[in-house]
């Protein structure tokens, strides 16, 4: 049993709970911007600028930079730049951006047009090519 005080560990930083949560009938036009992790379900036209996790689900659409501590793709992104320490792109994923970002993953069957830029002395860092085996929730 755990305990209300014991910290939650997640397996992947895409398990992160998000705090916000933007539904598929949602269209935002604007800055979207805070600390709190978001997972976008809608349409996003305008940048992003978050101090947590930020997931673009299957369908999404966004228009406009993103700065976020940690980004997953899933949906459709354009993006002038996406800077993250961690971005992952799922395999439902359609991203025409400019990337920097310390590690990044990509799956297999995911399309992704224009430039990766990684910095940093991290071993552990570097583009990773996985095939996605998660089942997508709803």
């Amino acid at each position: 049993m755990v305990q209300k005080d014991e910290p939650q560990t997640t397996r992947r930083f895409t398990d992160t709970p998000f705090a916000t949560v933007i539904g598929p009938g949602l269209s935002i036009r604007g800055e979207l911007s805070g600390e709190d992790a978001v997972d976008l379900g809608g349409t996003l036209e305008g940048p992003s600028n978050l101090a947590a996790h930020y997931r673009v689900r299957a369908g999404a659409r966004v228009s406009g930079a993103i700065e976020a501590r940690s980004v997953a793709l899933e949906g459709s992104v354009q993006s002038p730049k996406i800077v993250a320490d961690k971005v992952e792109i799922g395999a439902s994923a359609q991203v025409v951006a400019r990337i920097e970002a310390r590690v990044v993953a990509i799956a297999e069957g995911a399309r992704f047009d224009g430039e990766l830029h990684m910095e940093g002395n991290d071993p552990e860092g570097g583009a990773t090519f996985f095939k996605e085996r998660r089942r997508e929730t709803p």
